[in-house]
């Protein structure tokens, strides 16, 4: 793989791509390991308020697992594989 990728290349991937009608199309449809690959080549290439729209724009459909979930977790949801259930006097607890 080349350690550097031609000035060209990386303007016209990022014109592509940098683009706010395909950030809303598809990023809700992309995993969070697509998302944070995309976003990353993004930054490399200078383009960090379009990695940072992929990153919002997916989040808008994440769920409470997920990594770029941004809103509240309702109380019966399971942030744990186990099953186990997160509870505000839980924490409560814990911080005494």
């Amino acid at each position: 793989m080349a350690d550097t990728v031609p000035a060209d290349v990386a303007r016209a991937f990022t014109d592509a791509w940098c683009n706010t009608v395909l950030t809303s199309d598809v990023a809700t449809s992309l995993g969070c390991t697509e998302v944070d690959t995309l976003a990353d080549l993004l930054r490399a290439f200078g383009a960090e308020q379009a990695a940072d729209e992929w990153i919002d724009a997916h989040a808008e459909d994440d769920e409470p697992n997920d990594a770029h979930f941004q809103g509240t977790v309702p109380p019966d949801t399971s942030l744990a594989a186990d099953g186990m259930r997160w509870s505000p006097a839980a924490d409560a607890q814990d911080e005494r």
